[in-house]
């Protein structure tokens, strides 16, 4: 991101603390329509916590019976998840341009990429690099974990149902959430979030901690990141069950900083 870019985002961001929009203020009902179309549901599959305590961990629908590959965009300083998930046999396929990391496990593949909306020099389409690693026609229960830092709204909204579809498990950390408030990134998030809710039930919110505010209007509260865990439709049916934040698998992802709850308007429906 360049500088007159990061400098327009901390106006627009300080802006916004102060209740100031850029462009449109989003409806707050346009909102409400989307907190409840995102909210988690009971299934009768239960939730894991894999990848250790704390940043890097995720809390994860327990299906991974028959998978084979994870693909996992954006790289960290810890490798705990892909890690664990190489212990029950899925190999880890991770990409990042950013980082040189070195592996000493023979199911970790990690191509020096960022993975975009396109492919060119830096970058790899994510249909591209899935057919570049696997057979991809063959292989439709793969799982997604991508952390790639406010650039998966590009991503998904290029990909089409087929490619989305082919992942079972969906893990995406969501950042800018905070721009729901202003109409114009509203439609961007809200159109991302139509599509994956479309084959996929939420099962799992849980607010990054490393950025430690929050927006409020009236009784909508929105942390700018959230980390979401999906599950395709026909691998759970949901149940009559009544869902609490935060869960006892949640921990904070910095130990140094506040934690934060996710918010009760993104788990129970409001009016």
């Amino acid at each position: 991101m360049g500088i007159r870019k990061k400098l327009k985002k901390k106006i627009c961001d300080f802006l916004l603390k102060k209740g100031i929009f850029t462009s449109t203020k989003t409806d707050i009902n346009k909102i409400l329509t989307f907190l409840n179309m995102v909210k988690p549901s009971s299934l009768d599959i239960e939730n894991i916590r894999i990848g250790g305590d704390n940043d890097g961990g995720y809390v994860v629908p327990n299906d991974f019976q028959g998978i084979k590959y994870c693909f996992s965009p954006g790289v960290g300083s810890t490798f705990k998840f892909e890690n664990e998930l190489t212990k029950r046999n899925i190999k880890c396929f991770l990409a990042d341009y950013s980082v040189n990391p070195k592996f000493e496990n023979d199911l970790i593949d990690f191509d020096k990429k960022f993975i975009g909306a396109s492919s060119n020099e830096n970058y790899l389409n994510l249909c591209d690099w899935i057919e570049q690693k696997i057979d991809y026609e063959n292989n439709n229960d793969l799982i997604l974990q991508m952390d790639i830092e406010g650039d998966e709204y590009e991503v998904i909204n290029s990909l089409n149902d087929k490619i989305i579809k082919k992942f079972r498990i969906i893990l995406i950390e969501f950042h800018q959430l905070h721009y729901l408030f202003d109409n114009f990134m509203y439609k961007k998030i809200n159109k991302v979030f139509k599509k994956i809710m479309k084959n996929f039930n939420c099962t799992h919110i849980h607010p990054n901690n490393s950025v430690d505010f929050v927006f409020k209007d009236k009784n909508i509260v929105i942390p700018p990141v959230l980390e979401f865990s999906f599950l395709r439709k026909d691998r759970g049916n949901k149940i009559n069950k009544d869902l609490s934040f935060p869960s006892k698998l949640d921990r904070p992802n910095e130990l140094t900083k506040r934690d934060i709850e996710l918010p009760s308007c993104w788990y129970k429906t409001i009016n």
